[in-house]
């Protein structure tokens, strides 16, 4: 399952891999993102992700840790919405250092955020449609009470598809992804499905795509959101990639974007 703040980057990578050179590549990235999720407190995620690539033959292996600081409701998580969590001590303990009851007022934490890590085998078709195979797993590294994440491992299935309509490049993909039973979550397992169009745009690439993903539990609603992006090369190893998310629902945030540098070495 895509996280919002990997949401563009995802889109680009699919629809990249297949013609990735071997190799390994390193990225970082910042995103910011604010929304009330169907909530009466306004909640701010910035997320820094740490990237590493590996890139051998028709395989391509990533794996993303991010740093996360999250502000407001303590019932969202980043990546899920308002899951309406129990947890008796909820984000509070990264304010008051005890467990206590989880506030209905804006509170504050920060630390490390779950590992994901992607392994996908993209498909000769000796065709221009590109088809990619992922699978993926979310590893419970960040602070469940801190109301970084669920505690719990997620597994899931993705299959994109891509490939070039004149100067077009489209793309498109769905997944389904199995939530981990977390003590203080109801969680859903989860559909969720995207397509988007790529352009050359100068020395870059100018694209936007559509995300929907159905919601994590039965306290937070459907993902819906629509992300413009532009990637563009430093130099031969170096490229940048400037992105922008505007919600549709109030499972999603209701904006947000950021920035990421990836070398291949």
């Amino acid at each position: 399952m895509k996280s919002r703040l990997l949401l563009a980057s995802a889109l680009f990578l699919a629809i990249g891999a297949a013609r990735a050179d071997d190799g390994v590549a390193v990225g970082i990235g910042a995103d910011y993102s604010s929304g009330d999720y169907g909530s009466d407190i306004t909640t701010t995620i910035w997320n820094v992700p740490v990237v590493g690539r590996y890139t051998s033959g028709n395989w391509t292996f990533k794996g993303v840790l991010p740093w996360l600081r999250v502000e407001g409701d303590p019932t969202v998580l980043p990546g899920l919405g308002n899951v309406g969590t129990v947890n008796p001590a909820g984000r509070t303990r990264g304010n008051s250092g005890g467990a206590v009851p989880v506030a209905t007022t804006s509170s504050t934490a920060s630390g490390i955020g779950d590992l994901r890590l992607t392994g996908t085998y993209s498909f000769d078709t000796g065709t221009p449609l590109g088809v990619d195979l992922s699978t993926n797993v979310k590893i419970a590294t960040a602070d469940e009470d801190k109301g970084l994440g669920t505690g719990a491992n997620d597994y899931g299935l993705a299959l994109d598809l891509y490939g070039k309509v004149g100067r077009t490049t489209l793309f498109g993909g769905v997944g389904y992804t199995r939530l981990g039973e977390s003590d203080f979550i109801d969680t859903n397992n989860v559909f969720n499905a995207g397509f988007g169009a790529m352009w050359a745009a100068g020395v870059g690439n100018l694209g936007v795509g559509y995300d929907w993903r159905a919601a994590a539990s039965d306290t937070a609603d459907d993902r819906s959101e629509v992300t413009a992006f532009y990637s563009i090369p430093a130099s031969d190893a170096l490229k940048w990639q400037l992105y922008a998310t505007k919600g549709l629902s109030d499972g999603s945030p209701d904006w947000g974007g950021g920035a990421s540098m990836t070398y291949t070495f």
